[in-house]
C-alpha cells in the first residue's frame, strides 16, 4: 500500500534535518503515547521508527508548551493575588 516504507512523521523530519527546532503545544492536551514517546527521546536522545531505523535527537531542540495554570498567573498579574501565591497555586495544580 501507499506510504509502508515511510517512518513516522516526527522521526522522518528529525532523519532528514537533524538540527530542528521540534514544538509541542498544549502538551497536557497528548495521547499517552505521545507521552511516551517524548519520556524516550529525553531519556535517550534517539528514537526508532516503525522501520527499525534509529534517529538521533542530540542535535534537536524540543520545545513544551502548556496552559496549565494560566488562570491563576493572570489573577496574579490583575492584583487579586499576589504573584507568589498565584505561583504556589500553579505548582499544586
Amino acid at each position: 500500500y501507499v506510504g509502508h516504507e515511510e517512518g513516522g512523521q516526527l522521526t522522518e523530519a528529525v532523519r532528514r534535518r537533524p538540527y530542528s527546532v521540534v514544538l509541542f503545544d498544549e502538551v497536557e492536551k497528548a495521547h499517552t503515547s505521545v507521552f511516551n514517546t517524548l519520556l524516550q527521546v529525553l531519556d535517550d536522545g534517539r528514537l526508532t521508527d516503525g522501520q527499525g531505523r534509529t534517529v538521533d535527537f542530540r542535535n534537536t531542540v524540543i520545545i513544551m508548551t502548556s496552559n496549565l495554570g494560566a488562570e491563576h498567573l493572570l489573577s496574579g498579574l490583575s492584583g487579586k493575588c499576589t504573584m507568589q501565591a498565584a505561583r504556589d497555586r500553579v505548582m499544586q495544580e
